[in-house]
C-alpha cells in the first residue's frame, strides 16, 4: 500500500469507532445462541463513502459483477448540486473499503417529504435483469395516510418505473425482499419472498416479523401473493392467500423495526438483522439483533444481541435499517459488511462495518449417511431418501428438481451446494461435470461424498479419498436410473441391499425409495446410530417438492419415516404393500422385509450378492 493510498484510507476510517466486539448472545435474546455460527466479532471500523453527502436508509440491488443499484432517503446522495430529496437514486460500484457511487436520474425522484411524510424506498431487489421496489410511507389519493406500501418495477436500472395499482394497507409497512446472490442467482426456487415487520407503520415497533411470497414472474400482481400461515406435522411451512391468516415466522417482545433477511450463500443460512426496543418510546435506538436460521422462516438462533450495539464516546448513536448485502459477503461466507446509517455521531450517511463469522467445528460437518438418488425418465418423477445418525439430516442431504434429476452431499456435506449443482444439471452440464466444478477448488473435496444423478439416468458418485477414521466402511453402488452411497456403514451388504431392493420393488419411485432405505437400515445401516432420516420426490408441475417426509431426531428414524410414510395418503405412493397400512413394523436384522412383496423373509431376502450392473465403488474400506 503506498503512503497516498494510507493516507485516503484513514480519512475513509472514521477514528475513533462505535466499540467494536464479539458475539454478544445476551440472556434477553428471543432465542437461543446459534450452534453452527459459534462466534461474530465486529470490526471496531465504521467505513463511510467517500463523496456522500447525506441521506440514509440506503436498500440495495445487486444487478452485475460490477454494480449495484441503491436509493436514499431525505438527503442529497452522493452529489453537492442534487436537492434534498425524499427518494434518490445512485449506482454503486465496488466493495468495502474501496468503493464509490454517482447519483442518477429517475421518474421515481421524490422532492423532499421529511421523515413519514414522504415515500421512501424501504428494499430493492434485482431479478434477471428486472428492479423491483418497494417504498413505505406512500399516502393513497384522496387519503391523508402514510402508513402503506406500494410495488414498482423497472427495466431500464431504475431510470423509470411502473408501479402496481395496489398496495399493502395492513401488516406490511416497511416491505424488505429475502436477498439472494447477483440477479437472484441461488435463489431457493422460483418465489421472490417478502418480510416485513407486522405493523402498518415503518416508525413503530412490532413484536413479529411476517413473510409473504409470490412467483418472480407474477410478484406484480397482488392476487398471485401467498403468506406464511405456520408449519405443518413436518416442519413444512404452509400457505394461504388470505392475509389475515399470516403467522409470524419470528418475534421479539422487545420489538423488531426495519428489518432486512440475506441468504449467506457459502454458510447455507438465512441472516436477519432489526433494531428492537431498550425502554422508553424512541423510534430509532442503538440496539441490534443479528440471527441466523436454515430456512426464511426459522427456526432461528441469536448470533449477536445488544442493546448498546453503536456507541461513541460512551454515549449511544441511534442507527437503523441494517443490512447485509449478499455482494459482500466473501466466498466461504464468514466475512460480511452490514450497510446501515444513523441519526447520531455523523452516521447520517452510506456506512459499513465488517463482520467475521466463525463456524462450529468442522466435525460437526461430517454427515455419516446412506442415501439413494433416482429418476423415472417415463414418469419425469425424480427423489432422493437418506438416513444418518446425523439428525435432521433429511434437510441438508438430498436435493431434487423436476425435470432434472437429484442431488446428496454427505460426509462433510456442504448444502448450499444442493441448488448449486442441480442449476449446473439443469444447463446441461454432465453429473461428473458437475461434480468435478464443484469440488475444483474445494480444500476439503478428499474429505466428501456426492452423488448425483440427471433425467436420462446418467449417474455419478464421489467418495471420499480422506474420510474420517471413524468410518468402518464406505463406497457407492449405481444401477439402472438410481445410484446408492454410504458412508460410516456397518459394511457394504448396505448398499448391495439398497439396490437390490430399489430395482425388485414394484411401485412407484416413492415407493421404491422408501423400500431401499428400510433395506439399507435392516442391513444395519450407519453404524453409529439411527437418529434421522427423510425423502424428498419432486414432480413436473408441481412447486418445490412434490412429497417430503422427515423424521428429525427418533431412537429408530427409519421405521418411524416408514410408519409417517405408511399412513401417507399421496398419490407419489404406488402398489408397494410395504408402503400401505398395516405397517407391520421393523423386523430387525435377522429378519429382513422382503420389499417386492411386503412379506417378512429370511436374512436372505435382501443381502443376496448384487446384480452386475452394481458397480462398487473402488474407495471403500
Amino acid at each position: 500500500m503506498n503512503k497516498l493510498h494510507e493516507i485516503l484510507l484513514s480519512l475513509v476510517l472514521c477514528l475513533p469507532p462505535a466499540a467494536g466486539g464479539q458475539s454478544t448472545a445476551a440472556s434477553n435474546a428471543p432465542y437461543p445462541p446459534s450452534k453452527f455460527i459459534t462466534k461474530l466479532t465486529w470490526s471496531p471500523d465504521i467505513v463511510k463513502m467517500e463523496g456522500c453527502m447525506s441521506g440514509d436508509n440506503w436498500p440495495v440491488a445487486w444487478v452485475s459483477d460490477s454494480l449495484q443499484i441503491t436509493a436514499f432517503c431525505d438527503g442529497r446522495g452522493f452529489s453537492k448540486q442534487a436537492p434534498d430529496l425524499s427518494l434518490g437514486f445512485a449506482r454503486v460500484v465496488g466493495d468495502p473499503p474501496g468503493f464509490s457511487a454517482e447519483n442518477f436520474e429517475s421518474d421515481a425522484d421524490t422532492p423532499m417529504g421529511g421523515g413519514s411524510s414522504g415515500i421512501k424506498a424501504s428494499d430493492m431487489l434485482a431479478v434477471d435483469g428486472i428492479l423491483y421496489m418497494f417504498v413505505r410511507n406512500y399516502k393513497p389519493p384522496g387519503s391523508d395516510d402514510f402508513t402503506n406500501s406500494r410495488l414498482a418495477c423497472s427495466t431500464d436500472l431504475g431510470a423509470s418505473w411502473t408501479w402496481t395499482d395496489w398496495h399493502f394497507s395492513e401488516t406490511f409497512g416497511c416491505p424488505a425482499f429475502v436477498q439472494f446472490g447477483m440477479n437472484y442467482q441461488r435463489a431457493r426456487d422460483d418465489y421472490i419472498y417478502i418480510a416485513s415487520q407486522a405493523n402498518d407503520s415503518a416508525y413503530g415497533y412490532s413484536p413479529d416479523i411476517v413473510l409473504a411470497r409470490a412467483r418472480k414472474d407474477r410478484v406484480m400482481a397482488r392476487n398471485r401473493y401467498d403468506f406464511f400461515a405456520g408449519l405443518d406435522d413436518n416442519g413444512k411451512p404452509l400457505w394461504s392467500p388470505d392475509i389475515s391468516k399470516r403467522k409470524p415466522i419470528f418475534t421479539d417482545p422487545k420489538g423488531t423495526q426495519r428489518i432486512a433477511i440475506t441468504h449467506n450463500a457459502p454458510l447455507g443460512r438465512y441472516i436477519l438483522a432489526t433494531s428492537h426496543q431498550t425502554g422508553g418510546k424512541a423510534t430509532h435506538t442503538a440496539a441490534l439483533g443479528i440471527f441466523e436460521a436454515p430456512e426464511p422462516w426459522g427456526p432461528w438462533s441469536t448470533l449477536y444481541y445488544d442493546d448498546h450495539w453503536s456507541v461513541e464516546d460512551g454515549k449511544d448513536c441511534r442507527t437503523y435499517h441494517h443490512r447485509f448485502p449478499p455482494k459482500w459477503i466473501s466466498p466461504d461466507g464468514k466475512t460480511m459488511w452490514l450497510l446501515y446509517s444513523g441519526l447520531d455521531c455523523g452516521l447520517y450517511t452510506f456506512c459499513v462495518k465488517k463482520a467475521v463469522l466463525e463456524t462450529a467445528p468442522s466435525q460437526a460437518d461430517v454427515t455419516g449417511t446412506f442415501s439413494i438418488v433416482a429418476v423415472d425418465p417415463q414418469t419425469g418423477v425424480c427423489g432422493a431418501a437418506v438416513a444418518s445418525k446425523y439428525p435432521a439430516v433429511g434437510k441438508i442431504v438430498p436435493y431434487a428438481r423436476a425435470g432434472v434429476g437429484a442431488f446428496c452431499t454427505q460426509h462433510w456435506h456442504n448444502p448450499p451446494w444442493g441448488e448449486i449443482a442441480l442449476d449446473m444439471l439443469a444447463k446441461g452440464e454432465l453429473p461428473e461435470q458437475v461434480l468435478a466444478e464443484l469440488l475444483r477448488d474445494d480444500d476439503q473435496r478428499d474429505k466428501r461424498q456426492l452423488a448425483i444423478i440427471d433425467m436420462s439416468g446418467r449417474a455419478a458418485n464421489r467418495n471420499p479419498a480422506n474420510a474420517d477414521p471413524s468410518g468402518t466402511w464406505w463406497g457407492a453402488a449405481s444401477g439402472k436410473y438410481y445410484a446408492c452411497q454410504g458412508n460410516t456403514l456397518v459394511g457394504q451388504d448396505v448398499i448391495f441391499a439398497m439396490a437390490r431392493a430399489y430395482e425388485h420393488t414394484e411401485g412407484s419411485l416413492a415407493d421404491r425409495l422408501m423400500a431401499a432405505l428400510i433395506a439399507g437400515d435392516c442391513a444395519g445401516g450407519d453404524h453409529r446410530g439411527r437418529l434421522a432420516a427423510g425423502i424428498r420426490v419432486a414432480k413436473q408441475g408441481v412447486d418445490g417438492y412434490w412429497l417430503e417426509l422427515y423424521v428429525d431426531k427418533s431412537d429408530d428414524a427409519v421405521t418411524d419415516l416408514a410408519k409417517k410414510y405408511a399412513a401417507l395418503d399421496h398419490e407419489a405412493k404406488g402398489a408397494w404393500r410395504g408402503g400401505k397400512l398395516p405397517w407391520r413394523g421393523r423386523p430387525g436384522l435377522a429378519s429382513h422385509w422382503h420389499l417386492a412383496s411386503g412379506k417378512e423373509q429370511g436374512q436372505d431376502a435382501l443381502a443376496a450378492p448384487a446384480k452386475p450392473n452394481h458397480r462398487l465403488k473402488p474407495n471403500s474400506k
